[in-house]
């Protein structure tokens, strides 16, 4: 089988407690090599991604390790590749625990880059690493044209960046229409509150979004952190002679790890696996029971470099 990935790379800038500066490549590259890492050797993940001309190469040979990564969706930009800063723990310094400043998104991808490929390929993710990865125009028009599986993430499409570098959550105008063109939707607990800009509980937010008779969504995943996630689903209920549509809710606790290291990339874990199981098998309770497993196991893992663990 074959996953298209659409999302941004990005240069992490890890700055930690005791001093240490650490350069890590980050963003859609944590999803793209666990897809890589966790599928079989004759599927293919194909990352269409725009990358900054100053790591391009870097990027590309990143990409190269694993054999079953398609690097022909890759495109060169005359744009520096986007950073974060990440402080962790620096409670002395003025600094946030963990703050992130990052830098201006590189270019997003158009359809005109994704069109070409879409015809041999089964499944697609999308991370919105940036919130600016791809358009909601150019979604729709995916949508429209690929019958296949679709996944997404909504990540920092609720994000907005302050002047001086901080992100803190914001509403998501049309997240309606952003919900309602993928298969599967996935969320944290903090986007989903954020992303309406009404107050609404998770409950109303789902409902809205599985409930709408114009859209085709089968299912809306909200992950939370060391609590784990929640899945939910359209289900035909019957009360007395009356039957109807409502919401079923399935619960996985998060698997805890005593080999801690970092949280850094787990969404992006659970999206990668949750896509390639749900491919495989159209069981949604066990690729929910898989994607939270692998994205409890990746707390023990730092970094890109330790990703080929998760085999």
């Amino acid at each position: 089988m074959k996953f298209l990935v659409i999302g941004e790379p990005c240069i992490d800038m890890i700055y930690k407690a005791e001093g240490e500066v650490k350069k890590s490549y980050g963003g859609i590259l944590y999803s793209i090599i666990a897809l890589a890492v966790i599928a079989r050797k004759d599927d293919v993940i194909l990352p269409v991604i725009n990358i900054g001309e100053d790591e391009f190469d870097n990027i590309k040979e990143v990409l190269l390790k694993y054999p079953n990564i398609d690097i022909s969706g890759l495109y060169k930009m005359p744009h520096p590749t986007r950073r974060v800063n990440l402080y962790f723990n620096l409670y002395n310094s003025g600094k946030r625990a963990k703050f992130e400043q990052i830098h201006l998104p590189t270019y997003t991808i158009k359809y005109e880059q994704i069109e070409k490929f879409l015809t041999d390929i089964d499944s697609i993710l999308v991370n919105n690493i940036t919130g600016y990865d791809i358009s909601l125009e150019d979604l729709k028009k995916i949508r429209s044209n690929f019958k296949g599986y679709m996944h997404m993430d909504i990540h920092n499409l609720v994000m907005k960046t302050n002047a001086d570098g901080y992100r803190e959550h914001t509403n998501l105008p049309k997240w309606r229409e952003w919900c309602s063109n993928a298969d599967t939707i996935q969320m944290n607990e903090y986007e989903i509150q954020s992303m309406p800009g009404e107050k609404k509980n998770e409950y109303e937010v789902i409902e809205e979004i599985l409930l709408n008779p114009s859209s085709n969504v089968k299912a809306v995943i909200v992950t939370k952190g060391k609590i784990g996630a929640s899945g939910y689903t359209k289900k035909e209920k019957k009360y007395g002679n009356e039957v109807f549509t409502d919401l079923d809710k399935i619960d996985v606790s998060s698997i805890e790890n005593p080999r801690y290291k970092d949280s850094t990339g787990c969404g992006d874990v659970f999206a990668a696996a949750l896509t390639f199981d749900y491919t495989k098998n159209r069981d949604f309770k066990k690729s929910l029971h898989f994607a939270n497993r692998l994205a409890s196991y990746k707390t023990s893992l730092e970094g890109i470099d330790e990703l080929y663990k998760l085999k």
